[in-house]
């Protein structure tokens, strides 16, 4: 399944291009000309409403949102977690769904998928 992301300025840029490549549509808000550098959550997750994207962030005033405000989270509670471990585990999550809908919560994004 191909999903839009929408990654945080928190996680590494390394995982746009992984996720990139495996055919998913990212974006990360340090490029996205309406967003960038240091730009508050809530413009944030109007964005991600507005485009359908998933947000992949380690911030978590994320997760304390409504679930009805944003378009789905996949929260890292671990910044350890080098670009290629957290690759496998989002794809793993990915595949887990049945559907894109099925995304629209918060995910915590952790090393048991692994």
């Amino acid at each position: 399944m191909r999903v839009a992301f929408l990654l945080d300025e928190n996680i590494a840029a390394p995982l746009a291009d992984k996720l990139a490549k495996a055919g998913h549509d990212v974006e990360r808000v340090v490029d996205v000309n309406d967003l960038g550098e240091g730009i508050d959550d809530t413009t944030i997750r109007r964005y991600a409403v507005e485009e359908d994207r998933l947000i992949v962030t380690s911030d978590d005033d994320f997760v304390r949102m409504p679930a009805d405000s944003h378009s789905g989270v996949f929260y890292v509670p671990d910044q350890s977690l080098d670009p290629q471990e957290l690759y496998y585990i989002i794809q793993r999550v990915v595949e887990a769904f049945p559907n894109r809908e099925a995304m629209e919560t918060v995910t915590f994004v952790t090393s048991d998928w692994l």
